[in-house]
């Protein structure tokens, strides 16, 4: 049979078009549709207004009653609309706080530029870095702090344990294009409702979840914070009835990856539109959307199911732009507004803020929609209010929760890698978007290594991955596999235990020579020598020294006492100077002070 030329050199291209492009590079992982989003300018400037609100006094009324929600009266009203106040959650707040006679604790610079640190860039400061960072206003703080890379990693971190990454469940080309959208989302460069329409369709939500109406569950659970009625499950579930959870052979890795592909469905044996079996790939709760795929040449038949599938990773940008319907479908609802809020509160304050101050919710909504959906306004507002600068210390006057701040526990990789960084302590790390290294290394291939290699993980001497610190994170709750569960905060015995194991072997305080810990020289002030002889001036000065590098502040005249006292008890025995830095780190690091902030 003869095939004519002008027929077959237009299919060629088509065949050669649609085939995957090994073309792997470690630097160029991600592969996906976070990439086809964002790739422009900025939707903001990303300088907001109301960082710097001179927060007014409480009015001169008596408080209400802690038994009840405050009743912020016409007086009340007239004095917050008069406070000139800027800041969404402080205008919120003002109906329930300084208009009905509550003042706020005060903001004490150390507390809150350490609580800022935490949330922001993921570690304890020292006392020169936040004195360096938080010597202008706050406003001016927080938007230094967001610009920064560590500040886009806790996001990309955050969200790995929102949506459970794993490449035993997912590809690791889909994490790292995941990975790489959330970067586009705290830059600035898509608005939130374009993201949630992403990740409605992305792998890394559609292969976690095998049944149509367990997709529709995370969905809701994940941006309208509750699981969908059964007839709205059932509804979006028929528009997620084409996913289809299967695996790939990728060439240049030599490893089978987990990824989502497209059946079709509603179709006839010939491959159209089945008229009387459409409407089972329609949504009509929230108007008429349908989804329906038909065959062409990328489509391969599925040995398992005996029919046609298409790999995810040859969709268009037009397709995925179809099935991304469900995210859009949600985001016309006021509750996903709520909810993007309600999420970035519970975040830095670690309380629901929202539900008991409703006024905060409402302000911060409008305030995220007047940003055209940039989430890094609601961080900045959020992070630069009173409710969060506030101080947590000390007794308040009255139980409503947000008359002070917030103390919340820090995660597992913040403990550790706060202490490695102050104490100068080398450490591996943990990558959130490969939580099982292993199976690269098994893959044996050299593309396969060279991703892990360019990753946070380290091999070690033997060619194997180095799990000291995940050993550590783990058992703390940190660095989570993402199979069956995800991270956890805990206190307990096993914790505490573990805890002071690690704080045993950095600062060494019984000073064992097997013990490999930090270097004396980050334990004293520059230029002292660790076998200088100890009294009082010398002990506060290493207290000083430590208490800056370790807890990042300044000791207060009572600790600066304990400090002398302890070294005037150490000059009896002829300590010297390492002698009495190692215990007192030790006694510092694993204070509650490290742990709570």
């Amino acid at each position: 049979m003869a095939v004519r030329r002008s027929l077959f050199l237009p299919v060629l291209a088509l065949l050669a078009a649609c085939q995957p492009t090994y073309s792997f590079e470690p630097e160029q992982v991600a592969s996906g549709p976070g990439g086809m989003v964002g790739n422009g300018d900025p939707i903001t400037p990303g300088t907001f207004p109301g960082g710097d609100d001179i927060l007014p006094a409480a009015r001169d009324v008596p408080p209400p009653a802690d038994s009840r929600p405050p009743d912020c009266g016409a007086d009340c009203v007239a004095y917050c609309n008069g406070a000139g106040l800027q800041n969404p959650v402080n205008r919120g707040l003002c109906r329930s706080l300084w208009g009905v006679g509550l003042p706020n604790r005060p903001i004490q610079q150390a507390e809150a530029c350490r609580r800022l640190f935490v949330d922001m860039v993921g570690r304890v400061p020292t006392a020169d870095e936040a004195e360096a960072t938080c010597s202008g206003g706050w406003g001016a703080t927080v938007k230094k702090l967001m610009e920064g890379d560590e500040f886009i990693l806790v996001q990309q971190r955050r969200a790995a344990d929102r949506f459970l990454y794993s490449n035993e469940v997912t590809s690791l080309q889909a994490i790292y294009d995941m990975d790489r959208l959330v970067e586009k989302l705290y830059r600035g460069k898509v608005p939130y409702d374009l993201f949630a329409a992403v990740v409605s369709a992305h792998p890394v939500l559609t292969r976690r979840y095998a049944d149509p109406g367990d997709k529709a569950e995370a969905l809701f659970t994940h941006f309208l914070g509750r699981p969908p009625f059964e007839h709205e499950r059932a509804d979006m579930a028929r528009l997620y009835k084409l996913w289809q959870s299967g695996y790939y052979d990728h060439p240049q890795l030599g490893m089978r990856l987990p990824d989502a592909f497209i059946r079709f469905r509603c179709l006839d044996d010939a491959g159209n539109v089945d008229e009387t079996a459409r409407g089972e790939c329609a949504s009509v709760l929230w108007g008429y959307n349908e989804l329906i795929f038909t065959p062409d040449l990328r489509a391969a038949r599925d040995p398992n199911l005996r029919e046609l599938t298409l790999w995810s990773g040859l969709l268009s940008p037009e397709e995925w732009s179809k099935l991304q319907t469900p995210g859009r479908v949600l985001a016309r609802d006021l509750a996903f507004w709520e909810r993007a809020v309600d999420d970035v509160l519970v975040q830095y304050l670690g309380y629901d803020l929202s539900a008991k101050v409703p006024e905060v919710r409402e302000e911060l909504v409008r305030w995220l929609l007047e940003n055209d959906g940039d989430i890094r306004s609601v961080h900045y507002a959020v992070a630069t209010s009173a409710a969060y600068l506030q101080s947590a210390e000390g007794a308040s006057p009255s139980a409503y929760r947000w008359t002070y701040g917030p103390l919340k526990q820090v995660d597992a990789e913040v403990w550790i890698d706060s202490m490695a960084r102050n104490t100068g302590y080398e450490l591996p790390g943990c990558d959130h978007r490969i939580s099982q290294p292993e199976d690269l290394l098994e893959s044996g291939s050299i593309a396969a290594y060279r991703v892990l290699e360019t990753s946070r993980w380290k091999i070690d001497e033997e060619g194997e991955v180095d799990e000291r610190y995940t050993e550590l994170a783990r058992t703390l709750g940190g660095c989570p596999e993402n199979v069956t569960g995800g991270r956890f905060r805990v206190v307990s015995i096993l914790t505490t235990a573990t805890q002071l194991s690690f704080v045993q072997s950095l600062c060494n305080p019984s000073l064992d020579p097997e013990t490999k810990g930090a270097a004396v020289e980050k334990l004293l002030p520059e230029g002292m020598s660790p076998s200088r002889a100890v009294n009082a001036d010398v002990a506060e000065e290493i207290a000083a020294h430590q208490y800056r590098v370790l807890l990042g502040r300044s000791p207060d005249a009572a600790e600066r006492a304990e400090a002398r006292e302890a070294g005037t008890e150490c000059a009896r025995t002829l300590c010297s100077a390492e002698e009495f830095a190692r215990p007192y780190c030790f006694v510092l690091l694993s204070s509650a002070e490290r742990v709570f902030y």
